[in-house]
C-alpha cells in the first residue's frame, strides 16, 4: 500500500485543484463584480460630464446672446424711440436675467474655476457700459417727455448742459452715446474678456470630460481582462477535470473490460484508484494461478474442473459472457463400444480441441462425465455468428478418426445476456438450450430464447405423462 500512497503523490490532485480553481474564480468573479460597477459609475459619471458640457455650452450661448440682446434693444430705442424696445431692455437686465443666471449655472459646475472668476470681474465692468445705457435712454425719455420713468432710470440725472438740450439734440445725443467708438470698444473688450473666460471654462470641462472618459475606458478593459480570465478558467477547468479524471476514467474501463492492468495516469485520486485495482487485480490473478492445480482442474483432460467452475463464474462479468454447455453426442455408446480407456481417450481429444477453438482469456471447465462448459469472455455485439462457426469447426475436426480415437460430435446450448444475471440463472438457460439440441438432431448448437422454456416443459409433460 505504500507503493500506492507514492503513486498517488506524483499526480495532479484534482481535489486541491478543484478548491484553488474555485477559489481563484471566486476572487475573479467577486473582481469582475467590483470592476462592473466601478465601470458603472464611470459611465454615469461620464454621461453625467457630457450633460454638463452641453448645458455649459447653451450656458455660454445664453450669456453671449442676453449680452448682444441688452445692446440691441437699446440701440433700438435711442433709433426709433420705441418703448416697447426700452420695456424688452428691463425685462431682459431684471426679470430674465440670463446673464446672471447663466454665471450661477456655470458657478454651479465649476465653482473654484479661475475662469470664472475672472468671467464674473469681467460681467462686473459691463456696469460702467450700462451706465452709458441708461443715461442715453434717460435723454430718451425727456427728449419725448415720457413721463413713465422706469425705476433704474429714476436716480440718472442730466447734467445741466444736456439737459438745457432741444429734444432733437437729446436724441442725437443718445444715439451716439451707444453707436460711438468708444462704446463698441467698450462692448468688445467686454466681449473678448468674457470670450475668454468661457473658452477657458469650456477647456476645464473638456479636460474633466476626458478624464472620465479615460476611467470608464480603463474601467472597461478591466472588466474584458476579467471576462477572458474569468473564461480561461472555465475552459481550463473543464480540460484539466476531462485530461486528468474523465478520459484516464474512460481508459479504465476499457482495460477492465479486456481483463487487463489499468494505466495509472491522470490525477493523484484516479492514479490512486487504478494502483489499487491493479493491485487487487494482480493479487486475484496469483491466487488464480496458484490455485492447486488438482482442485482446480480436470486430471483426464487438464481443463478446469466443476470447483474451477464455481471459482470462476463469479469473477466474469456476466454481460460481456457466453456461457456454453457442451455434451458429447452417444458418448455412451462409444463406452460400451470401444470401452472406458478409449472413452476417456475420446474426452481427451475433446478437451484438446475445445482449447486449439478458443482463445487463451476463455476459461474450459469439465463438469460432468462428457459435459463441459465454456466462458467466452469479453464479447461485442451479437456472438451468434461467432459461435456456431467455431461449433461447426470442432464437429468437422471431431468427425473424423484420429489416431485411433473414433469420431464424435458435439451438441452446444448458448446463452449470453448484456444485463447482469446471477451465474446460476444462466447455465439453466444454457442448459435448456442443450437440451433443446439433444431432442432435435444433436451436431450443433442452439442459443436460448424464450421460447424454449415453453417448449422445454411441454416435452417433460408429455413425457410424464407417458410414464
Amino acid at each position: 500500500m505504500s507503493v500506492i500512497r507514492k503513486i498517488k503523490e506524483k499526480g495532479l490532485s484534482l481535489k486541491t485543484y478543484s478548491h484553488t480553481m474555485l477559489f481563484v474564480s471566486i476572487v475573479v468573479t467577486v473582481l469582475l463584480i467590483a470592476s462592473s460597477i466601478v465601470a458603472y459609475v464611470n459611465f454615469m459619471a461620464l454621461e453625467h460630464s457630457s450633460d454638463n458640457y452641453i448645458e455649459l455650452e447653451e450656458t455660454a450661448s445664453d450669456l453671449m446672446e442676453a449680452s448682444d440682446y441688452l445692446t440691441e434693444q437699446v440701440q433700438c430705442y435711442t433709433v426709433l424711440g420705441e418703448r416697447e424696445y426700452l420695456d424688452n431692455y428691463f425685462v431682459e437686465a431684471f426679470e430674465t436675467k440670463r446673464r446672471e443666471n447663466a454665471i450661477a449655472v456655470i458657478e454651479e459646475f465649476m465653482p473654484d474655476s479661475p475662469a470664472l472668476a475672472n468671467l464674473k470681474d469681467s460681467m462686473s465692468h459691463s456696469v460702467e457700459l450700462m451706465n452709458t445705457e441708461y443715461y442715453a435712454m434717460r435723454l430718451v425719455l425727456e427728449a419725448y417727455g415720457d413721463t413713465d420713468i422706469p425705476e433704474p432710470l429714476k436716480d440718472v440725472v442730466l447734467t445741466e448742459e444736456d439737459s438745457l438740450l432741444s429734444p432733437e439734440d437729446k436724441l442725437v445725443l443718445a444715439m451716439t452715446l451707444v453707436h460711438n467708438s468708444s462704446y463698441y470698444e467698450q462692448k468688445d473688450n467686454i466681449r473678448e474678456n468674457s470670450n475668454k473666460c468661457l473658452e477657458e471654462l469650456k477647456a476645464s470641462a473638456i479636460r474633466l470630460h476626458q478624464n472620465t472618459e479615460s476611467r470608464a475606458r480603463w474601467a472597461l478593459i478591466v472588466v474584458m481582462i476579467l471576462i477572458v480570465v474569468q473564461t480561461l478558467i472555465i475552459v481550463g477547468m473543464i480540460w484539466i477535470h476531462n485530461f486528468f479524471g474523465i478520459q484516464p476514467v474512460l481508459n479504465a474501463v476499457a482495460h477492465i473490460k479486456k481483463d487487463e492492468n489499468i494505466p495509472i495516469v491522470g490525477a493523484s485520486e484516479i492514479r490512486y484508484l487504478a494502483g489499487t485495482y491493479n493491485f487487487m487485480y494482480n493479487a486475484y490473478k496469483n491466487s488464480i494461478s496458484h490455485l492447486n492445480f488438482k482442485a482446480s482442474h480436470d486430471e483426464l483432460t487438464g481443463v478446469y474442473n466443476r470447483a474451477g467452475y464455481e471459482i470462476i463464474k463469479n469473477s466474469v462479468d456476466i454481460t460481456t459472457t457466453a456461457m456454453m454447455i457442451i455434451d458429447a453426442d452417444k458418448f455412451k455408446h462409444i463406452n460400451d463400444t470401444y470401452g472406458h480407456e478409449v472413452g476417456d481417450k475420446v474426452l481427451k481429444r475433446v478437451a484438446n480441441t475445445l482449447k486449439s477453438s478458443f482463445r487463451s482469456d476463455d476459461y474450459i471447465c469439465r463438469i460432468g462425465g462428457d459435459e463441459f462448459l465454456i466462458f467466452m469472455v469479453h464479447l461485442v455485439g451479437d456472438p451468434r455468428v461467432l459461435i456456431e462457426s467455431k461449433v461447426t469447426s470442432i464437429n468437422q475436426q471431431l468427425g473424423v478418426t484420429e489416431q485411433g480415437v473414433p469420431p464424435i460430435t458435439l451438441s452446444a446450448g448458448v446463452a449470453f445476456t448484456d444485463i447482469v444475471m446471477d451465474p446460476d440463472v444462466m447455465f439453466k438457460r444454457a442448459d435448456t438450450a442443450l437440451y433443446y439440441m439433444k431432442e432435435n438432431g444433436r451436431n450443433g448448437c442452439c442459443f436460448y430464447t424464450d421460447d424454449l422454456e415453453t417448449l422445454a416443459s411441454r416435452h417433460k409433460t408429455a413425457i410424464s405423462k407417458k410414464d
